[in-house]
């Protein structure tokens, strides 16, 4: 890797971590990562990339904001703070999470990737900065899956939704970095996805 830490090269080895670490996660819902909170998918993530990649150990967790007493997720050794968010829109047991939505795309509540977004631009960090999802959905041959369900319901949907949001909402220049996916994890209900990422300039 020429440059480790970049975004997309930093999107791309999370991604590539998911199956791996998804074989040796015994969740409290299920054997697997996906219906591990977010905190703790984040920790987990990191630790297997630092395990195999020592570069990885200069990524930082809950870092101060400059201007704040608020912790930023990540941020890369390149200065760029990154935070990261969960997009799960069922449950472990399979239920629908009717809070999903608001807690990516409302402007009207806290930490919300709208808001994390705004956040991060007026912060005294310098440089451009980061968002990065993690986006999972229920297998392609789930008989629970809902036959109704949008055919925008992808990826690269939401992706391409958030920065529409974020110019809507803000006027903050956003713009999709990288969109990696992953398949074959062991929970029943959150099977496959992609991790996203987005930058915010």
């Amino acid at each position: 890797m020429e440059d480790a830490l970049s975004l997309d090269v930093f999107t791309e080895a999370i991604a590539d971590a998911v199956p791996a670490v998804d074989r040796n996660t015994t969740g409290q819902y299920g054997d697997g990562l996906g219906s591990e909170d977010e905190e703790r998918q984040v920790e987990l993530l990191l630790d297997h990339l630092r395990e195999t990649d020592d570069r990885y150990e200069e990524v930082n967790r809950e870092v101060p904001y400059p201007d704040s007493s608020e912790k930023c997720d990540l941020v890369l050794p390149n200065g760029m703070p990154i935070e990261a968010k969960l997009i799960r829109y069922w449950r472990a047991n399979g239920d629908p999470e009717p809070a999903m939505y608001g807690h990516v795309f409302s402007p009207f509540h806290q930490n919300t990737l709208l808001t994390d977004a705004s956040r991060l631009h007026t912060s005294e960090f310098s440089g451009r900065s980061g968002l990065l999802g993690l986006f999972y959905k229920r297998g392609d041959d789930d008989p629970e899956t809902v036959e109704a369900l949008p055919e925008r319901y992808t990826a690269r949907e939401i992706a391409e939704k958030l920065v529409g949001d974020i110019e809507h909402w803000y006027e903050i220049d956003a713009s999709v970095c990288c969109i990696a996916g992953f398949d074959g994890l062991r929970h029943n209900v959150h099977r496959q996805g992609a991790v996203i990422s987005w930058i915010v300039e």
